[in-house]
């Protein structure tokens, strides 16, 4: 070997070592187990049966899960659908009673529909984890909680009333939002107008409303056009929408997306 091919030689095998010996020394991350600080217990946590309720506000725009204790419900008697998730998916097993149901739910995340007379509905979650028993020996591996769901008459929200902003930032580009109940076929649906894709708000041109609770709600497009699918998130007076749409003079799937941001009045 030449000595100049020995230098070079000697240099990379003391790297070699060198990144060697510094793999478990240099990483400081509990999580690896390369690392010399890894904790076999890390993120791992004792028996939780803690869950929440929640409403499916999803439309073509996009999949939103809200979660909310309390729900309107039509005053038809209209099913409602309610969305139930454990908070922590690593439990080994669940056993769900929910109120007068005489069935017993093993999931960790299902859905029930309700009716109003069926309210409140006092939910119940024993939840296992006996997997969490090695890092954990002092503790027990089984946990139980409660949380209840209330039902409230249609229109009880604070989300209905008209809005006044601007689209897309621009403070010059200004409409109006509706929230509102709109009588059909014998009861009344929660409905949105939207005064920028249709000036004069004619009786045809509304959308139908997915209600979260106080601050959320889906839109979902009614049939025809025009046509729009969102999501609105409401903070005290203030809203944001963000929504995609089609009028009758774009071509089909083709959609323009927009944000309003406004103030209830």
């Amino acid at each position: 070997m030449k000595p100049l091919d020995f230098i070079f030689f000697g240099l990379w095998s003391m790297a070699s070592l060198c990144i060697q010996s510094c793999k478990k020394d240099c990483c400081n991350d509990p999580s690896n187990p390369d690392c010399k600080n890894y904790d076999p217990c890390y993120g791992k946590e004792p028996a939780n049966a803690s869950f929440k309720f929640y409403r499916d506000l999803s439309n073509d725009f996009g999949k939103y899960h809200f979660q909310t204790d309390t729900i309107e419900v039509f005053n038809d008697g209209s099913y409602i659908d309610v969305i139930f998730k454990v908070d922590d998916k690593n439990v080994d097993s669940c056993w769900w009673s929910i109120g007068a149901d005489p069935r017993e739910f093993t999931q960790k995340e299902f859905h029930l529909t309700f009716q109003k007379d069926d309210a409140p509905i006092l939910a119940k979650l024993i939840v296992n984890k006996s997997s969490a028993k090695t890092c954990y020996p002092n503790k027990p591996d089984r946990d139980t909680f409660y949380r209840e769901l209330i039902f409230m008459p249609l229109g009880s929200s604070s989300i209905f009333g008209m809005y006044s902003g601007y689209f897309d930032g621009n403070a010059k580009d200004t409409g109006i939002i509706s929230v509102s109940l709109k009588r059909l076929t014998g009861d009344y649906i929660p409905i949105l107008r939207n005064s920028q894709e249709s000036p004069g708000i004619d009786s045809s041109n509304f959308h139908l409303v997915i209600l979260g609770w106080n601050s959320a709600f889906g839109i979902r497009a009614n049939q025809g056009l025009p046509s729009m699918d969102g999501f609105a998130k409401i903070d005290g007076k203030n809203i944001e929408i963000k929504y995609k749409y089609r009028t009758k003079g774009d071509p089909n799937g083709v959609y323009r997306k927009r944000t309003f941001n406004g103030i209830k009045q």
